[in-house]
């Protein structure tokens, strides 16, 4: 680059607009930097420049007339999501002191010509094509994250708790995102402060603001309330915005009162304060409600199970549905849970509920940021693993993969990034993103003839088999727990090679993919609150290896490859048919994990690989 350089400066505007409109598009090619320079001997003076990609036509202008070249940085880089796009060079001719006729000239960019320039050491390419005496240098940037994109969007999911000191809103939440201490109003009592942002180590996917309960007399929480979310909802990122409110409420006793005069007032004007903000009314402690009813059942002595059901619903009815359908409406939103032992269905119903509304009313990105910080249903880690591939990197897989110019290793640790990203694990040490631990998936890949161990057992019922037979022979006292799989792994020599379209390419991604989101679903039953360690990483995948690895090869080594471009998703398709087959659901999880038991004491202990 000469000495004399324009750095144009781009409308923010403008700029974020195009970001947003990219960013979830399939392409694996970023612009981070265009160069416009004029040879030496060029009578020419440049005026600006416009990129032209898809329907976006962002400007470079230049800032000084003094300067020959210009210069335009995009942070981030702008994503190409077309195989074409065109750079229009805009110029007078200068001769003799006088600047002589308008003209423009058309840089067409080809991104398979961009893609054929070889990787720096920095992961970048350079591009190079000049015409009259103009030169446009365009640096291609590295692989992007489809996760990281989303994040950039909507990095945490903003939920905000209202209820009256006792209700459970600690318990609630350290159940539903796994976290181990809660500042709400249940510590300080009285001193809730609604501005307040918390963030967890342990989850940093999550942010919490807390709300006092709107009490008798107290007109300050619910002014403060309603002008906390009045501010939130004129804040014009997404990621700034409350997505959510819970309402915790007590479920009260048979002569108690639900709902106090601020509570009845504020679901009233609900809809003014919080337009398309999700709210759902938690009726909390439902263990309290269905052992009253179970006690008054027994002392009648008539303990009939459906007849015993039905009274838990009237109950519920009566004390709490009823009441507040008559204040809020039909259409408001609710939920019954408890924390307690046996109740863990009820807190996987309000993380449903609430993702979907939010989905539906607030925005996709927001309920992915949902999806990714509850940590207690599965389904959901499931399906948001699906919808993240989807976006980007599954699609298409069989026609119109844009990994040009990288490695394998490359290209595989970009899709294990977003997948892990996905599940967001307590994983202080980066264990999941080591490449060591990337390395265990590699060992077998390309093989298609493993020795089937599988047995006639559900996934879960298998995975549980499997891990109690590695676990038991190590359960001896004071003995370290050491899993050796990983001794001697050496990444395989395909790895490095660069990426090709091919047949047996297509097969590892595939597999690499339904066996690592099958991994991470066995992580999901050992670490449901601890963080990871090397050994539950490395009997996560020596499980899988032992449950159903051999039948996934299989299926995938026999499956019949597209041959037409109107076909191209079916190596999507056959993903998520396989993921499906081999997935534990929601309601599987608390007995796997009773059937684990003890034999995971210690896994905490870390180890070498």
């Amino acid at each position: 680059m000469s000495a004399n350089t324009t750095t144009i400066h781009i409308s923010s505007k403008n700029l974020l607009l195009l970001i947003k409109y990219l960013a979830m598009m399939y392409t694996s090619c970023f612009l981070p930097d265009i160069v416009i320079r004029l040879d030496d001997a060029s009578h020419k003076k440049l005026e600006f420049a416009e990129l032209k990609l898809d329907s976006q036509r962002p400007e470079i202008h230049r800032v000084s007339d003094e300067d020959r070249d210009l210069t335009a940085k995009f942070d981030p880089a702008i994503a190409m999501t077309t195989e074409r796009a065109s750079l229009s060079v805009h110029f007078r001719h200068h001769s003799m002191g006088m600047l002589q006729r308008k003209t423009t000239v058309e840089f067409p960019l080809d991104k398979k010509d961009i893609l054929s320039n070889p990787v720096d050491k920095d992961g970048k390419r350079e591009y190079r094509t000049t015409k009259r005496k103009i030169t446009v240098v365009v640096t291609i940037s590295q692989l992007q994250s489809t996760s990281s994109d989303i994040l950039e969007i909507c990095p945490r999911f903003r939920l905000l708790v209202i209820g009256k000191t006792g209700v459970g809103k600690s318990s609630l939440i350290q159940q539903a995102f796994k976290i181990n201490e809660v500042h709400v109003s249940e510590h300080t009592r009285g001193k809730a402060d609604i501005n307040r942002e918390f963030v967890a180590r342990e989850n940093e996917r999550f942010v919490l603001h807390d709300s006092e309960g709107f009490e008798v007399g107290d007109s300050s929480s619910f002014a403060d309330a309603k002008e906390f979310i009045g501010c939130r909802r004129e804040m014009p990122e997404l990621k700034d915005k409350i997505h959510a409110v819970w309402l915790c409420l007590s479920i009260p006793h048979a002569d108690g009162r639900l709902l106090e005069s601020g509570v009845k007032e504020f679901l009233e004007s609900r809809k003014e304060i919080l337009g398309n903000i999700p709210i759902i009314v938690v009726f909390t402690k439902h263990d309290v409600l269905v052992d009253k009813v179970d006690f008054e059942a027994e002392e009648s002595g008539e303990y009939d199970e459906n007849a015993l059901e039905k009274l838990k619903r009237d109950a519920l009815n009566n004390l709490c549905v009823k009441p507040l359908t008559d204040v809020a409406g039909s259409d408001v939103l609710h939920a019954t849970v408890s924390t307690k032992n046996g109740y863990e269905s009820t807190v996987r119903q309000l993380i449903d509920l609430t993702t979907t509304n939010v989905e539906q009313f607030v925005d996709s990105e927001a309920a992915l940021a949902m999806m990714i910080a509850q940590r207690v249903n599965i389904d959901l880690k499931v399906k948001a693993s699906i919808a993240v591939g989807k976006k980007r990197y599954w699609r298409g897989l069989a026609s119109s993969m844009n990994f040009t110019g990288f490695t394998m290793w490359d290209c595989l640790s970009l899709i294990h990034k977003d997948i892990i990203a996905v599940w967001n694990f307590n994983d202080p040490r980066c264990h999941l993103a080591d490449d060591k631990f990337k390395e265990l998936l590699l060992k077998d890949l390309e093989k298609d003839n493993l020795p089937n161990t599988a047995g006639t057992f559900k996934f879960g019922l298998s995975v549980v088999g499997a891990i109690i037979g590695i676990l038991t022979p190590l359960a001896a006292p004071l003995l370290p727990i050491v899993v050796p799989i990983a001794a001697g792994v050496v990444v395989a020599k395909w790895a490095y090679d660069t990426y090709q379209r091919t047949d047996i390419v297509l097969r590892r991604i595939m597999t690499y993919i339904v066996d690592l989101t099958c991994i991470m679903q066995i992580l999901f039953l050992l670490a449901p609150t601890g963080s990871i360690s090397r050994p539950v990483a490395k009997i996560a995948n020596k499980a899988y290896e032992v449950a159903c690895k051999s039948d996934v090869h299989s299926e995938i080594q026999s499956w019949h490859m597209p041959v037409t471009p109107s076909r191209r998703d079916e190596a999507l398709e056959k993903i998520v048919a396989l993921i499906e087959v081999h997935s534990i659901k929601a309601d599987e999880v608390q007995d796997l994990r009773t059937k684990i038991g003890p034999h995971v004491a210690g896994l905490q202990l870390d180890e070498e690989w």
